[in-house]
């Protein structure tokens, strides 16, 4: 039961992946408040998959731990880490992808006073979100720096998977010290697709652990 239930948790972080690079590709260019609200039903449609997302690699980072050994240090504080930059993401994603769409679609007849008001109150979401973005994103890199040394230290998996997440979480760490634009939309799908990769390729390997 305990390597099926590992097992089924390597196929949940791949569904998970698979399921926020479609959001990356259907994620539209944001735009004025007209703009948001002719997209608004692309941008609840691409958010709720990236929302269903979210327990798919749950679990499949909590397999991932398993795996590891839940009486590793590294790993119940990688699982802890990660599990918080789920959740920041799940909150960008309800506030860009839901509540703008929402808030933006009672202001298609709105006075230019009103009009006014609104983008302060958009300015204001939009800062929100970039705010859970960067936690998710220093969180995830955290993450896969501590699962990669505490796979290098148990040897879990082949030691290309550890090195590839170290590579992966330093560098974007680096990339966002630097000031390189990871929360606009071109760069976040850098990272999205950046990370998408580490985690296929730990789901393939423990999907296929005995």
């Amino acid at each position: 039961m305990k390597n099926q239930l590992e097992r089924n948790a390597g196929v949940s972080l791949i569904i998970g992946s698979i399921l926020a690079v479609i959001t990356m590709v259907l994620h539209p260019v944001g735009g004025d408040i007209n703009h948001l609200i002719q997209i608004s039903t692309v941008i609840i449609a691409s958010h709720t998959i990236a929302l269903f997302s979210v327990p798919f690699l749950i679990f499949g980072f909590w397999g991932l731990s398993r795996r590891i050994g839940m009486d590793n240090t590294l790993s119940v504080l990688a699982f802890i880490t990660a599990g918080l930059g789920m959740i920041s993401v799940m909150l960008a994603g309800a506030i860009n992808g839901l509540v703008v769409p929402f808030f933006v679609d009672n202001l298609e007849t709105a006075t230019p006073e009103k009009l006014e008001m609104s983008r302060t109150v958009l300015s204001y979401g939009f800062s929100l979100n970039h705010a859970f973005d960067y936690i998710f994103i220093g969180a995830t890199c955290e993450a896969f720096l501590l699962y990669s040394i505490a796979i290098l230290k148990n040897q879990t998996f082949p030691k290309w998977i550890a090195f590839l997440g170290i590579g992966i979480g330093l560098g974007f760490l680096a990339m966002l010290v630097a000031g390189f634009g990871l929360i606009d939309l071109h760069g976040f799908r850098i990272f999205i697709f950046g990370i998408v990769l580490w985690i296929i390729s730990v789901g393939v390997m423990l999907s296929k652990k005995s």
